[in-house]
């Protein structure tokens, strides 16, 4: 977290004025209290945990006023012609229902921006987050911990809305909500519910639109070829905050990981991270297959046969349909030193091969599936100390736990 960046006089001053003038008006304007706005990351896009529970809310037979709030114009414009319930912020529309909204619902930590922290200042904000998984996060973090290290850095963070307290946090289990969230953030409660992305893992079929804002060409292509019995495997590494990836931090030789493929019925799909924004990928490889960075892909992994993963917590979740996952950890040293800090509990859930070259990975691969998988059973025990529920009913018990709590209550 940049403290520099919420001192900045522009965001100080827009800050304060919400302070004088937006938080006096919540206490005027009245709670609807059938009233629920979503807001999904990077101001309003309609992917992860926040995208499924809205398909969920839009085809669920009980009716329940809802909206999804983005500051995206890109994705407003794409998605208000498929739904009346799509708010652009800003806009008179969206502070309106915003103000009158009984319950906020998010799934990262850049919706209090811009001043929507004091806009929903009394909203209930159920927070879903984005994974579990190994890296320290939020009050658990040792770089947040320095941010909040003085009193006037505190207050500063206090002042933007960075130091939330929650009505509600989203887990899949205990162990994840003992060990990784309850160190990491306050709230009133803490609800093994599950997450509302795992749905279509289990269930690829439970909502209809679950393919909008997804690289749907790539997810095709990807169907087409295992249907010929080629096998397809996922790279998926998490962001550096030093930068890198496998591509470009020189490990993986693509035109030899190209021929591997061809040779031994394989198709490789990288999905960078969305942060780097590669404006040019080469399309030259016939077996290698690039997804677009910035769409969703949790509709593509029940196409996925094997994943490649280092320390993302997509791990965490394409473990629940039990298949292959392989660990290329070339950099491990210096991404616990230089760019998170990672929970001590890691390596027990390191559940595959482990490989630093492109060479051991390319025989961890061939083993596995032209062998023996050997972990399915460890795959197993992860998935039970890890998943209260592994069903497609996430979304169903988050629903009934808001409207059981805030809903149903009078003002």
């Amino acid at each position: 977290m940049n403290l520099n960046k919420y001192s900045k006089p522009i965001i100080f001053i827009t800050t304060l004025l919400g302070w004088i003038f937006i938080v006096p008006i919540t206490y005027l304007i009245p709670k609807k209290k059938n009233l629920m706005v979503l807001m999904g990351a990077k101001d309003g896009f309609f992917i992860d945990n926040v995208k499924f529970f809205f398909l969920y809310l839009s085809e669920k037979e009980e009716d329940q006023e809802f909206y999804f709030l983005t500051a995206n114009k890109e994705t407003y414009e794409s998605l208000k012609h498929q739904y009346s319930n799509i708010l652009y912020y800003p806009s008179a529309k969206a502070y309106w229902i915003s103000l009158r909204c009984k319950v906020f619902v998010v799934d990262n930590f850049s919706w209090m921006d811009n001043c929507r922290f004091q806009l929903f200042w009394r909203a209930k904000i159920i927070q879903i987050w984005h994974g579990i998984g190994f890296k320290k996060i939020q009050r658990d973090n040792k770089f947040f911990i320095q941010e909040t290290s003085s009193l006037y850095r505190r207050f500063i963070l206090n002042f933007v809305g960075k130091l939330p307290v929650y009505d509600a946090l989203i887990s899949t289990g205990e162990f994840f909500t003992e060990h990784f969230f309850k160190p990491a953030f306050i709230s009133d409660h803490f609800i093994d519910t599950g997450y509302p992305r795992n749905d279509i893992i289990v269930n690829p079929i439970k909502y209809k639109n679950a393919l909008i804002n997804s690289d749907e060409k790539t997810i095709q292509k990807v169907i087409e070829l295992r249907k010929k019995g080629i096998k397809s495997i996922l790279y998926a590494p998490t962001f550096r905050d030093t930068g890198g990836d496998g591509i470009s931090d020189g490990i993986l030789d693509l035109h030899k990981l190209n021929e591997f493929a061809i040779k031994n019925d394989f198709v490789f799909v990288f999905k960078l991270h969305p942060l780097p924004q590669y404006k040019t990928i080469s399309n030259e490889f016939e077996r290698i297959l690039w997804y677009d960075n910035v769409k969703d892909v949790y509709p593509l992994l029940p196409e996925i046969d094997g994943m490649v993963s280092d320390y993302s917590s997509i791990y965490m979740d394409y473990i629940l349909l039990n298949r292959p996952v392989f660990f290329l950890l070339y950099d491990r040293e210096k991404y616990e030193t230089k760019d998170r800090e990672l929970h001590s509990f890691f390596n027990d859930f390191i559940i595959g091969s482990i490989s630093t070259t492109q060479e051991k990975l390319e025989q961890d691969l061939l083993s596995t599936f032209t062998e023996n998988d050997d972990f399915v059973g460890g795959r197993t025990q992860i998935i039970e100390k890890s998943y209260l529920d592994t069903d497609d009913n996430s979304s169903q018990r988050i629903f009934n736990f808001i409207q059981e709590h805030y809903l149903r209550r009078n003002q």
